[in-house]
């Protein structure tokens, strides 16, 4: 008798999943898909269209394309797990499983930092990145602040980009002398997972900006006029951008597989959680490396790890031993610094200690990343 598989969360980690278990799932098998959204975001193209450059309909996907490859696509809200009985609560009813691969992301809370909701624009949501782009159409010069909530955050180059684009912008409409740049994150350093000397690169790349770049400050209060209270000090901007606060979903905070921070705790290179044929992936897990940071919470790392959960579970139905290994590792991911410009990236997180490389800004690394866009949002759909 062919066994359930359900996959909670239609982001990168759970759309890579549903492809390579639609791909190597032994017959006969079922294969659904659940998410709040009807449709999935290419998430790290926001930038670009935040800077103009993209069209909000250009980084979307229905997730029901993905029943071409024969599986289900259930849109519900995860409401919570029984893992005793094998079966998943949603506002749509129970639905029991065999084997369940959890990938449901970060949620974002815009409300811990009184007035950030209010009064600061939120880059990581779709609606807003497309009103912050006609608003930065519009913007005439001034101060703007782009500040970092707290960590882990998704998207650990993001901030960067933006800024960095955000410069770029703004020096191709001849307004760059107008306006002044700032990223105020609580990290005492830029990447502060990765290497001093990478800290000391993206840092260099900031100064050549012109962007002011405060570390190891974290915002407290906002102001409708626009003053951001700080640990210590304050200033003003004329336009805020907040990358909000992240924390697991709410349905598995308090769950058996929730560790420090309520992120799910796993096997670092199976995926798999303390209970069989249970898996989480991407964003939902807390994976610590050996210098106790988090692993950082980015796309390329949730592909791979779907990739490994994905192939081991078909083995382990199919009755053989699962050999698949997530090492940490991901190359050839790139960090926008211009239109047109980027660098490449490479990390190994589970080194000891992790090892990074940035390379310089080059137009190849950008077109990587265009290029991967247009192949995740057409093969993978």
């Amino acid at each position: 008798m062919g066994k359930t598989i359900l996959i909670l969360g239609g982001g990168t980690a759970g759309v890579a999943a549903a492809n390579v278990l639609a791909d190597v799932l032994p017959p006969g098998n079922h294969l659904t898909l659940v998410d709040r959204s009807p449709v999935h975001l290419f998430f790290a193209s926001l930038p670009l269209l935040l800077v103009g450059r993209r069209k909000p309909g250009q980084l979307t996907r229905e997730l029901s394309r993905l029943e071409s490859r024969g599986l289900k696509f259930i849109q519900t809200e995860v409401e919570g797990l029984d893992l005793v009985g094998k079966t998943v609560l949603t506002k749509a009813g129970k639905l029991p499983y065999d084997a369940l691969l959890i990938a449901l992301g970060a949620e974002r809370n815009e409300g811990l930092i009184p007035g950030q909701k209010e009064w600061a624009f939120n880059p990581y949501s779709l609606e807003e990145t497309g009103q912050l782009s006609a608003k930065l159409a519009r913007f005439p010069g001034g101060r703007i602040a782009l500040f970092i909530a707290d960590l882990p955050f998704t998207g650990a180059v993001a901030p960067y980009e933006i800024v960095l684009l955000l410069h770029d912008y703004f020096r191709r409409r001849g307004l760059r002398r107008q306006v002044e740049i700032v990223l105020i994150t609580p990290e005492q350093r830029p990447f502060s997972f990765a290497p001093p000397k990478i800290s000391t690169a993206v840092a260099e790349l900031l100064a050549q900006a012109g962007i002011k770049l405060l570390t190891g400050h974290s915002v407290t209060r906002i102001t409708k006029t626009g003053e951001l209270f700080l640990d210590r000090g304050e200033l003003t901007a004329d336009l805020i951008l907040a990358i909000p606060s992240h924390e697991a979903p709410p349905c598995l905070r308090s769950s058996p597989l929730a560790g420090p921070g309520g992120w799910l705790e796993v096997d670092p290179h199976s995926l798999e959680t303390a209970w069989e044929a249970v898996y989480a992936l991407g964003d939902v897990t807390g994976i610590q490396t050996s210098t106790g940071h988090w692993l950082p919470k980015v796309g390329f790392f949730a592909h791979y790890q779907a990739e490994v959960a994905a192939r081991n579970l078909a083995l382990k139905l199919s009755g053989k031993e699962p050999s698949f290994k997530f090492r940490g590792g991901a190359a050839g991911a790139s960090m926008l610094t211009a239109f047109r410009r980027g660098c490449f990236v490479s990390l190994s997180a589970y080194a000891i200690p992790p090892a990074m490389t940035l390379s310089p800004p080059n137009t190849l690394a950008y077109l990587t990343k265009t290029i991967f866009e247009k192949y995740w949002l057409t093969a993978w759909f």
